[in-house]
């Protein structure tokens, strides 16, 4: 089964160096969109009201193969 490596960017890019053994690239590009969300969860609170974390998929020789990044944007309506 084929690895890929899931590199994060959140203000400054942390390369994974383990990786996942996933079927192929579709199974990796939903792990990455299952991942994405529950990483945020502690990060957006500790940001203020805006942050965005991405996700760089890559395959067994490092190619990038699906990237996504997820935003929050929080807007203070009354004063």
């Amino acid at each position: 089964m084929p690895r890929f490596f899931f590199d994060i960017h959140d203000g400054e890019w942390s390369r994974d160096a383990e990786g996942v053994e996933c079927a192929d690239v579709e199974a990796a590009c939903h792990e990455a969109k299952r991942v994405l969300p529950g990483m945020a969860v502690d990060q957006v609170p500790q940001d203020g009201d805006r942050h965005a974390i991405t996700v760089l998929v890559t395959d067994e020789e490092r190619y990038p193969v699906y990237t996504a990044t997820l935003s929050f944007a929080g807007l203070v309506l009354k004063g």
